[in-house]
């Protein structure tokens, strides 16, 4: 989708850090866009610094783990702006518990919000990209995380990252001859309230939380401004980027992560019946990315 302006996005999470970054830099780029979080108060505070775009953008306090606020929100979407073209599934929370002592509820949330909030918006917005026929985007915010093991208590945040890979890879390839693109946004540090809101939010109490939060707060409030990684989500949709990926710092980091994959195969060529079942798979695959490309 090379011309965005004047296409209609609805985000969420979009209070805050990379939401607000992305709807700060739709607008920008003269497209209209509804700002979505679970928080109605800071939605609006954010909705203060963008007086300017009056008119181009509107608030929903929506839940993303409650399916049938979010086919509400769906609803009045298309009532306000008529069209929806992109769909940013952004608002995620994070970890506070190591991973081998996490309890069921901390798992529950985390993915509920960070993979079930995603499957909720593909199910409830979907429908309204393609129901127009003009093409649009679907960008899933990942993380580094979702590429790279992460050290504790971030183990169920990166596990869900890495689910949100998956799924906006697969959803890629389903969609390939709708004119619907897939992007997975895997962003390193960026300066946002991931930290506080998590605390404030999750239905588990950490031990030492507290000192976790501190630590984590400290880190985000080092990383990229947010409105630079909404402008190169931006591009990436005029590109239909598979992946958008912000921070440079990680290539090398990335590279040895491959070849250790790479190194783990065994040396034999595998069974001949068993290669030319999956050549088919990939033939399959071949197509997708073919016509992918042909999009351009």
């Amino acid at each position: 989708m090379k011309d965005v302006r004047n296409k209609v996005a609805f985000v969420t999470g979009a209070a805050s850090g990379i939401g607000l970054g992305m709807a700060s830099a739709f607008l920008e780029a003269g497209m209209k866009v509804v700002l979505s979080d679970v928080r109605r108060d800071v939605l609006e505070q954010a909705a203060e610094g963008l007086a300017a775009h009056g008119g181009r953008f509107h608030l929903i306090a929506v839940d993303v783990t409650d399916r049938s606020a979010m086919a509400s929100a769906a609803a009045q979407t298309q009532q306000v702006f008529g069209k929806l073209h992109v769909l940013c599934n952004n608002a995620g929370v994070g970890s506070r518990t190591s991973i081998e002592d996490a309890p069921y509820e901390e798992w529950d949330w985390v993915l509920g919000v960070n993979v079930g909030g995603i499957i909720n918006g593909i199910r409830s917005f979907l429908p309204l990209i393609r129901a127009h026929g003009e093409g649009g985007q679907i960008v899933n915010t990942a993380s580094i995380g979702g590429l790279l093991p992460v050290p504790p208590p971030l183990g169920i945040y990166s596990a869900s990252k890495f689910a949100v890979r998956g799924i906006s890879d697969s959803l890629r390839l389903a969609l390939a001859h709708s004119g619907v693109g897939v992007s997975v946004l895997c962003p390193g540090l960026v300066r946002s309230a991931l930290a506080e809101n998590t605390a404030g939010l999750s239905p588990v109490a950490a031990a030492g939380s507290e000192e976790v939060v501190a630590m984590q707060s400290a880190a985000l409030a080092a990383g990229m401004d947010p409105l630079e990684v909404g402008r190169r989500v931006v591009e990436g949709i005029r590109r239909n980027d598979a992946y958008i990926l912000t921070h440079g710092e990680f290539k090398q980091e990335l590279r040895e992560v491959f070849d250790e994959i790479l190194a783990a195969f065994p040396d034999d060529e595998g069974d001949p019946v068993r290669a030319q079942i999956e050549q088919g798979r990939r033939d399959v695959v071949a197509a997708m990315k073919l016509a992918l490309k042909d999009r351009g």
